[in-house]
Formats: structure tokens, C-alpha cells, sequence
């Protein structure tokens, strides 16, 4: 609540007494132009940074305030940038850097709530052999990947950065449709500049330069 913060090197205010609640299980999109400060709440978020002033709690499930956001937290949360950052090995090394004790079972599960059923498909399917950044996989096809990955860790906040960007629109879609349906229990963030992904949240979060 009430959080203010700056860049040292800036003098401009990116945050001045802002509040906002991510209702558990809830789902939220926040748009804003680039620069305006998305990344920076999702950073602190993740305790990477710390507001100069105000203080940003984590919830319980009984709804009920239970810490300040600090580094022992970060367990809590599920970070999915834009992008990609697949590394070389097989899909099934990929997935297993998400929670190195998942089933099989548990990583064909997570494919298919990420879209990603290609997989299933392929001649190795989840020994295929991929290479650093994704290469040998289209854009999309690694995004929804290490969205798969991402699931396999045990945090109940997601925290997704434009992590549909690479995608159709008939893909998005089913995508949102898989991990709105599947997670629901789930507190997902959204930072977006897509309307289909603002059509699947309960609430939008607009941050303007103007605060």
C-alpha cells in the first residue's frame, strides 16, 4: 500500500502513493505505455526491488495479510517473461528445470495447458532436442514451452509479461482458455498490451507517466 519509488539516476516519481489489491485467484491485466513502469512493479513484486516508500504484502489463503514481499517470498511467485529462455537439451530437460520431480504425466499436462501439444507430436516428442533460445522451434512454439516449464513450479501467483506476444491470435486464445480453466485457483498478473488477454481478467490496472 501507498508505494512510492524512483531510479536513483531519475528524478521522475514512478510510483507515488500507488495501491492496488491482486485479489487471490483473481485475474488482472496491466497495460500502460512502455517505460511507464510495468516491469518495475513486477520486479518488485518479486522483491528484486524495494520500494523507498510503502510496503507490499503477500496474502494468505484465508485472505488475510501474512508478510511483507521479501526474498523468502519469491518462492510464492511463477515469473514469465517475454519471450523465451530455453536452453540446449532435450524439451524434457527444458521442463524438468521447472520442477526437477515432474512426471511425465505432470509435464504432458503442462504442455497442454500452454498450448504446446505440438510436442506430443513430434517424431522424439518430449526428448526432442532443442538448442539455446529455442533455435530449431519457431518463436511461438519456444514461448509456449517455457510457458509449460513455467507451470511446473509450484507458486500460486503468475506473474506473465506480454508471454503471449509471439503468438497467433487463434493460439492465444486457446491458450487463455487452457490456463484460465485449469489454473483458476491461481492469482494470475498480466503485463499486456493484447485486448484478447484483457478480455480473459477480472480487472485492468492502467499506469500512465501521470501516475
Amino acid at each position: 500500500d501507498n508505494i512510492t519509488f524512483s531510479y536513483p539516476e531519475s528524478e521522475r516519481k514512478i510510483f507515488d502513493g500507488f495501491s492496488f489489491d491482486f485479489t487471490p485467484g483473481s485475474r488482472t491485466a496491466i497495460i500502460g505505455p512502455t517505460g511507464v513502469g510495468k516491469s518495475t512493479l513486477i520486479r518488485m513484486l518479486l522483491s528484486l526491488l524495494r520500494p523507498q516508500e510503502g510496503e507490499i504484502s503477500i496474502y494468505a489463503g484465508d485472505g488475510s495479510a501474512s508478510e511483507q514481499i521479501s526474498s523468502a517470498t519469491r518462492c510464492n511467485m511463477v515469473y514469465v517473461p517475454q519471450g523465451n529462455s530455453l536452453f540446449s537439451g532435450s524439451i524434457r530437460d527444458n521442463l524438468l528445470m521447472g520442477n526437477p520431480d515432474a512426471t511425465t504425466e505432470q509435464m504432458v499436462e503442462a504442455l497442454r495447458t500452454a498450448a504446446a501439444d505440438f510436442v506430443l507430436e513430434l517424431p522424439n516428442g518430449i526428448d526432442t532436442q532443442c538448442f539455446e533460445k529455442g533455435a530449431g522451434l519457431s518463436e511461438g512454439q519456444a514461448q509456449r514451452i517455457a510457458i509449460a516449464r513455467a507451470l511446473l513450479r509450484p507458486g500460486r501467483i503468475l506473474l506473465l509479461d506480454e508471454f503471449s506476444s509471439a503468438l497467433d491470435a487463434q493460439t492465444e486464445t486457446l491458450l487463455l482458455e487452457r490456463l484460465t480453466a485449469t489454473r483458476s485457483d491461481r492469482t494470475m498478473i498480466f503485463i499486456t498490451h493484447r485486448d484478447r488477454v484483457i478480455d480473459f481478467c477480472d480487472a485492468t490496472l492502467s499506469i500512465s507517466k501521470e501516475g
